[in-house]
């Protein structure tokens, strides 16, 4: 038997018809399936161990056979797994309906009957009552027979006054009637609040199913029969998880006094007020699992699996215990999440400033996940420039780059340093870059300025979708421009030399270049032969040749 299920369905039914649980067994149903002016027309409804793949047994009172003979439910006979018993109930009462109003002779062979109900409580729509009056279970007089209780008081003559109460309506078992009266009363009160199963018979042992949401309803044991002493409670798994130690928590049994003993319901309602913060821990998880790959973990509701995806697909997991909430949740990293972003829960922005019954769980998630998509990125481009540039150190704590990059040609002799500082928000900004040389050579600090100038340009373009090898590369360039060398004399790279036009400096050797062996400045040798054959000197320097380069 499926409680849960069967749970649900009484739910329904209650919100749309007024039923009753007989003596607090949810498997057992007693209610109106419609009332007219002058009757009430009722059934029952019985769940046994078939349910739900087989219907439940549903049994009219003699009113409802009376006036439809033989009664033959299409919802009954076409009953799913997936079917709700509101459904024959309602197609039940339709029938009655269509019956009552179909010819003028079924009002007048039911004129003889008297109300039920006082006028002023006549009406065709029933409020649903809770699962607070249902009746105890009546004894059957006859196999397969079933006896209305009687709800309503009817004024009554003296002389019935007077008259011994029918066995038929009795208030409560037979076996009940053994237990002690305080027990008995004790019961009663449970019933009026809360949908109940007795565990055994005779006694007082039972099952008292606590509906905190629409989704979540536990069953908790109550064991009374030796009341006033101290009930014994038995938790289920998930409620130990959720309040740790329970029967430590309730200020009723810890103070438990036979000699005045609270009720029972008190009881009950001390752990259902101590579990209404399950509504907002449904809450957050539906809000978390709307955004990202979650699931509880067994047996705790307040405890979650979240996966989170990065660059390639991978996937960080972390766990998130909720059960503490309006106040910030605890957060466990797996290994590699922890190695990923390093920081501690307690250093998020978004727990730093969490505000009670304000903040959110999700936005925690929200915060790491920015950081795994951040530090997945960092890390790949850091990665990147390891592969093109030799003397690199980042540091992760402060988000810092330190690398050298080696100059060429006329800055052979000069290392550039550079450092980098990852914004908060990088990708999104671009980071702050400074060139740390301090040029002793003033030949060089035209080149400082220019690379600065060069940069600050780059940034200007900067985009998200920029990366940082792009800037480097960038930066390379740009050391490669004004380190190239050119000619002291027409200031060009390329030999001005029509029948020439070789550059002054190559890296495969295919050049124009002569250098002076005294200052040992630069010539294209188109250059050199001019101006030696011009002058007879160096044109830096002003010095002779030696004989064998004087053309």
């Amino acid at each position: 038997m499926e409680k849960q299920r069967i749970l649900k369905e009484a739910q329904i039914i209650a919100s749309q018809f007024s039923f009753w649980m007989v003596s607090g067994n949810i498997a057992h149903l007693y209610g109106a399936v419609y009332e007219s002016s002058k009757q009430k027309f009722i059934i029952e409804v019985k769940f046994d161990e078939t349910f739900p793949h087989a219907p439940p047994q549903i049994i009219p009172h003699q009113e409802i056979k009376d006036l439809l003979g033989d009664i033959n439910l299409d919802k009954e006979k076409n009953w799913t797994p997936d079917s709700r018993v509101v459904d024959i109930i309602k197609e039940l009462k339709g029938k009655i309906q269509s019956a009552l109003s179909g010819t003028a002779k079924i009002e007048e062979d039911l004129g003889h009957i008297q109300p039920l109900v006082e006028e002023s409580q006549k009406s065709e729509d029933f409020i649903t009552p809770d699962y607070s009056k249902y009746p105890a279970e009546e004894i059957s007089l006859q196999k397969d027979s079933f006896i209305t209780p009687d709800y309503y008081e009817e004024e009554k003559t003296k002389e019935e006054s007077l008259q011994p109460p029918k066995p038929e309506m009795q208030s409560f078992t037979e076996e009940s009637l053994t237990m002690p009266l305080k027990v008995t009363t004790e019961l009663g009160l449970i019933q009026m609040e809360y949908p109940i199963d007795q565990i055994e018979k005779n006694k007082a042992d039972i099952n008292v199913y606590l509906t905190i949401t629409l989704e979540k309803t536990f069953i908790i044991e109550i064991n009374f029969n030796n009341y006033p002493e101290k009930p014994i409670i038995t938790f289920p798994e998930e409620i130990i998880n959720l309040l740790v130690e329970p029967k430590k928590e309730l200020d009723l049994l810890k103070k438990w006094n036979s000699k005045s003993p609270p009720h029972i319901v008190e009881l009950i309602r001390e752990i259902e007020s101590k579990l209404f913060f399950v509504k907002d821990i449904e809450m957050q998880f539906k809000k978390i699992s709307g955004e990202y790959q979650a699931e509880p973990i067994e047996g705790n509701i307040s405890k979650l699996n979240v996966h989170l995806l990065t660059y390639g697909f991978k996937e960080y997991d972390l766990e998130i215990d909720i059960s503490k909430y309006p106040n910030p949740p605890v957060l466990q990293y797996s290994p590699e999440l922890n190695s990923l972003i390093q920081i501690s829960p307690s250093q998020l922005d978004s727990i730093k400033s969490w505000i009670s019954k304000q903040s959110e769980v999700v936005d925690i998630l929200r915060e790491i996940s920015w950081l795994v998509d951040k530090n997945s990125r960092v890390n790949f481009e850091i990665n990147l420039l390891k592969g093109g540039i030799d003397e690199l150190q980042f540091d992760a704590f402060t988000n810092t780059i330190n690398l050298k990059m080696k100059g060429k040609m006329k800055t052979e002799n000069v290392i550039f340093e550079f450092q980098a500082i990852l914004p908060t928000n990088y990708p999104m900004n671009p980071p702050e870059l400074k060139v740390l040389n301090e040029f002793e050579d003033e030949t060089h600090e035209p080149i400082k300025k220019k690379l600065e100038a060069s940069i600050q340009q780059f940034f200007n373009d900067w985009t998200p979708f920029t990366y940082l090898i792009d800037l480097f590369n960038a930066i390379s360039k740009k050391i490669f421009e004004v380190s190239v060398i050119s000619c002291v004399i027409c200031h060009q790279i390329q030999c001005p030399d029509g029948a020439c036009k070789l550059p002054i400096a190559s890296a495969d050797g295919n050049q124009c270049r002569t250098e002076c062996p005294y200052c040992e400045r630069l010539y294209h040798k188109h250059c050199w032969d001019q101006t030696i054959s011009s002058f007879g000197k160096c044109g830096f320097c002003l010095k002779t040749p030696p004989p064998n380069m004087i053309p």
